[in-house]
C-alpha cells in the first residue's frame, strides 16, 4: 500500500514539473551536459532511443558488471529523426522523442539504474535525466489524449533483415498467440495489456497478428517483422529480441494509460541512408491507422 501511494506521489510530482514547463513540440531540449535530448510532441506516441549515442566519456570506466552490454544500435538517432520529420511532413504533429547520446560503454538506459549504471554513481544522475523525459512525455500525452502509444527504439544485427517487434513475450510464447486456451494469459503479460483495458473491444490475437497489427500493416509497406500475419512465428535457430527494461517498465500498471513495444530495426532498408526516409514515411502512416484501428484515441 505504501509502495503504492509513493507511486502516485512520484507520478503526481512529475506531472506537476511537466506543465510547470512551457514545452514547445518539436523544439530540443537538453540536460546541462547536452547528454540527454528531449524532443517534446502534440500527438499520442513517445519514442525512446537508449542506445545510440556515441559520447564516451574518458573519466567514466567502461561498463563492465556481470551481463553488461556495450554495442551501439547504430543510427537509431537518425532514424527517430527520420520517423519526426515524415510525421511533420505529412501530418503536421511531432511525436515525443528522447535521445541518450552518451554511448552504452557509459550507461545503459534500458536496464534498471544498477546495472544500467554498473553502479557507477556518476552515471546515475544520467540515467535518471533519460527516464524522467520519458515520464515527462508520457504524462504530456496522456493528459492531453487518455492514453498514448509508447515506442522504445532499438537496431539489431541479426542476420535476418527484419523489425523484430518486442511485446515482453518470448520467441517460444509467440505460436501459441492464436491458441485461444493461452490468449488470456499471454495478453495480462504483454506489452500491450494496458489497451485491452482501455478498449474492451481490442483482441489481442488481432493485435498481434492480425490485418490492423503494427506487424502486419508495416509488413504490407515493405518492411518485414515479425510477428505479424505474414510471420507469426521463429523458425528454429532464429535470433528475436522480445522487449527490454524500457517496455516493461513503462507499459506495467504503473502507467495504465501507456501501451506499446519495442522496435528492434534491421539496418538494411531501415537504418542505411536510403531506406531510412521510405521506412520513416511508412511507419508514420502505420502507427497513425494503428491508433485509428484499434484504439479510442482522437488524433490530432
Amino acid at each position: 500500500m505504501k509502495k503504492n501511494l509513493l507511486l502516485t506521489a512520484i507520478l503526481i510530482c512529475s506531472a506537476f514539473f511537466t506543465y510547470a514547463q512551457n514545452w514547445e513540440a518539436g523544439k530540443s531540449y537538453y540536460d546541462e551536459n547536452k547528454w540527454t535530448e528531449f524532443i517534446p510532441g502534440n500527438m499520442p506516441l513517445v519514442i525512446s532511443v537508449p542506445h545510440g549515442g556515441n559520447i564516451l566519456l574518458p573519466d567514466v570506466p567502461v561498463r563492465s558488471c556481470k551481463g553488461a552490454v556495450t554495442v551501439t544500435d547504430t543510427r537509431t538517432i537518425e532514424l527517430a529523426m527520420e520517423i519526426q520529420k515524415a510525421f511533420q511532413k505529412k501530418y503536421k504533429v511531432f511525436p515525443s522523442i528522447i535521445i541518450s547520446h552518451l554511448s552504452r560503454k557509459n550507461v545503459d538506459q534500458n536496464r534498471e539504474i544498477e546495472d544500467g549504471s554498473c553502479g557507477n554513481e556518476s552515471m546515475k544522475k544520467p540515467w535518471n535525466q533519460f527516464h524522467n523525459y520519458i515520464d515527462t512525455a508520457l504524462a504530456m500525452a496522456t493528459r492531453t489524449y487518455g492514453s498514448t502509444l509508447y515506442i522504445d527504439l532499438h537496431g539489431h544485427g541479426h542476420t535476418v533483415q527484419r523489425l523484430e517487434l518486442g511485446y515482453s513475450l518470448n520467441g517460444t510464447e509467440l505460436p501459441d498467440i492464436s491458441k485461444k486456451n493461452k490468449q488470456a494469459d499471454l495478453a495480462a503479460k504483454s506489452s500491450l495489456n494496458n489497451l485491452f483495458r482501455l478498449n474492451s473491444k481490442a483482441d489481442f490475437e488481432e493485435l498481434m497478428i492480425g490485418e490492423n497489427s503494427f506487424g502486419t500493416m508495416i509488413t504490407k509497406a515493405g518492411s518485414a517483422a515479425i510477428p505479424s500475419k505474414q510471420m507469426p512465428v521463429l523458425n528454429e535457430g532464429e535470433k528475436y529480441f522480445n522487449g527490454g527494461y524500457n517496455t516493461r517498465k513503462y507499459t506495467s500498471s504503473a502507467y495504465p494509460q501507456v501501451f506499446g513495444w519495442q522496435i528492434e530495426s534491421n539496418y538494411k532498408g531501415v537504418r542505411d541512408p536510403e531506406g531510412r526516409p521510405v521506412f520513416a514515411k511508412n511507419f508514420s502512416d502505420v502507427i497513425m491507422k494503428f491508433i485509428k484501428e484499434n484504439t479510442d484515441i482522437k488524433l490530432p
